[in-house]
């Protein structure tokens, strides 16, 4: 429509002459302004402004919002907004949950349909801090049913956890979906997974506190991957068992035979990798380039071999930029001022705490220190620089 406009406006123009051609430019600009302008669009749609004004969102955010909600109808009135506020939402938390879920705001039945959801909440002892944490992160777990998901689950997250309201509440934050999922399609399957291949309750625990995201996983997927690890190790009664398991259930197999083809390339043997996978799981989630770039500079620096390397993998979870690089700094001139002992190792160096590092490496030595301290804040500024270049 517009550009029929326009074309008929422009042959105005040649039978008008010049003076119309700015009437042509002033035309267009109107339109155009009018057509993009957020403040203009949010006014005009009637959703998008509810949302603005009601909600607190800004025009351009209403404008988003309304088209997720995908509502043909205005609310009739403010109620929603008026029953988060019963519970202590604020403005800001207010617009966040209209952000992630602005049909929210258009039901028509909140005392029925939300209050009691809000309400089976506060009864199961979670704080109204909580329920409005939860309600940020995840608002539309509203949407479920306290009798099929709500009720189910957190019972069962519950008897997993001991009761501990804070683990459970930590388990629920960790992964919202272990709410929302079918429990009877899902995260019981998968309990019955692990206690077949037999992983202990505390390790079920640590699963439900660390990774709550592994038990809404679908069963056939889940349980392929706790076979796997089971073959391969570490034992399931060992609390590395855990995020072994969170690695394996985020790998495909290619990418795992990836990982494996990249160490045995850099001098590992296959029962090396497996081994510094069961003391390391972390080590099949680094990529590529930080792999060959601390074993490439652990080999040149200091003529560590591929079998010192994976019997230590937990080093190849250390920044190089910010760790591996200036402490060696230090130690590189230590060794040049002929320090030396039993205990005086790099690897002992990249394994202190930050507060240890500094005590025994740098402020031990008086008259060095200052020295030695200046050379490890020059790499730390230099690397920060080059990464953030």
């Amino acid at each position: 429509m517009l550009r029929f406009h326009l074309r008929n406006l422009s042959l105005l123009c040649v039978a008008g002459g010049r003076s119309c051609e700015g009437f042509v430019r002033l035309f267009y600009r109107e339109i155009v302004s009018k057509t993009l302008d957020p403040n203009t669009s949010s006014n005009s749609d009637p959703i998008a402004s509810f949302l603005r004004n009601s909600c607190g969102l800004s025009p351009s955010a209403a404008l988003t919002a309304a088209k997720k909600a995908n509502l043909k109808i205005a609310a009739k009135d403010d109620s929603v907004v008026h029953l988060l506020k019963d519970y202590g939402f604020d403005g800001a938390q207010i617009a966040i949950v209209a952000v992630k879920f602005p049909s929210l705001f258009f039901n028509s039945h909140p005392e029925r349909s939300i209050r009691p959801k809000l309400e089976f909440f506060l009864a199961a002892g979670f704080s109204r801090a909580f329920l409005i944490k939860l309600l940020c992160k995840d608002p539309q777990i509203i949407k479920c049913s306290i009798q099929r998901r709500l009720s189910p689950n957190i019972d069962l997250v519950r008897f997993i956890l001991g009761g501990d309201i804070q683990a459970v509440t930590s388990a629920i934050m960790g992964s919202t979906w272990i709410l929302r999922r079918n429990p009877e399609m899902q995260i019981l399957p998968n309990l019955k997974t692990l206690r077949q291949h037999g992983v202990t309750h505390d390790n079920v625990a640590r699963i439900f506190l660390w990774y709550p995201r592994l038990v809404t996983q679908e069963p056939a997927r889940f349980s392929k991957s706790v076979a796997f690890l089971k073959q391969i190790g570490p034992d399931p009664w060992k609390s590395t068992f855990v995020p072994a398991l969170n690695v394996t259930c985020g790998l495909t197999q290619a990418t795992w035979e990836r990982k494996i083809q990249l160490y045995q390339s850099l001098g590992w043997s296959l029962e090396e990798t497996i081994s510094a996978f069961k003391r390391s799981p972390m080590c099949m989630l680094h990529s590529e380039e930080k792999v060959r770039k601390i074993m490439g500079f652990f080999t040149e620096n200091l003529k560590w071999g591929p079998a010192f390397l994976a019997s230590r993998p937990t080093l190849l979870s250390l920044s190089f930029e910010k760790r591996i690089v200036p402490r060696y700094a230090v130690f590189s001139r230590l060794e040049k001022m002929g320090i030396t002992g039993k205990n005086f190792s790099f690897s002992n160096v990249l394994i202190s705490s930050e507060s240890t590092f500094l005590k025994k490496y740098v402020f031990n030595y008086k008259d060095q220190a200052q020295e030695l301290l200046q050379a490890y804040n020059d790499k730390l500024k230099l690397t920060a620089f080059q990464v953030d270049v």
